[in-house]
């Protein structure tokens, strides 16, 4: 018991520590990522509250699914996933997605350097145009009710780099993969 308190007192320190040493593991971005980029604006999340919010664990890969648990809960998940290869360097990929009768996402891009952390979407990604995603749609599934405002998310990679382009298996039914977008040269375009 006095072994665990001992660690669970360490692990802010062990946090803060690695602004200055580089993150290494998908595990370290987690704990550092400020809660804005996780969706959970005005909360400040312990160590041990952060890791208890993992859900799926692929550590190995890169990547982590987490759920929102106790006074942090939410109906959704997010997704991190751990580019190494990014146009500065490592970056983490921070798809938040919240539900309801029907998903919303907030994809973002992060890149953590001298302790700073910048948002480099905008360099990095730019979503499929509404008009390429509605053929895409209209191609799975002729004819359907939701062709003008297809139920859709991008999906963070459990392993490479591609990003893919999916539905919402809730509303449609099944989930479909529509397109992949692949990291190449320090930016997310679409894999032909």
């Amino acid at each position: 018991m006095r072994m665990k308190l001992n660690f669970l007192l360490l692990l802010p320190l062990w946090a803060a520590s690695l602004l200055a040493t580089d993150l290494k593991s998908i595990k370290d971005y987690l704990l550092l990522v400020p809660e804005k980029h996780l969706g959970l604006e005005g909360a400040k999340l312990t160590a041990a509250e952060r890791l208890a919010m993992i859900e799926t664990d692929d550590s190995a890969s890169g990547w982590l699914r987490l759920a929102g648990r106790g006074r942090n809960a939410f109906e959704g998940w997010i997704e991190l996933a751990l580019f190494r290869r990014g146009p500065d360097g490592p970056m983490l990929g921070v798809a938040v997605n919240h539900c309801g009768p029907r998903c919303e996402q907030r994809l973002a891009f992060l890149r953590c350097a001298g302790g700073q952390w910048q948002e480099i979407t905008g360099r990095v990604f730019t979503p499929l145009p509404e008009k390429r995603v509605q053929a895409l749609y209209a191609r799975e599934f002729p004819g359907d009710e939701f062709a003008d405002d297809p139920p859709v998310l991008y999906r963070l990679p459990r392993r490479g780099t591609d990003i893919v382009l999916v539905t919402q298996e809730a509303i449609c039914g099944r989930e479909a993969v529509l397109a992949r977008l692949r990291l190449a040269d320090g930016r997310v375009t679409e894999a032909e």
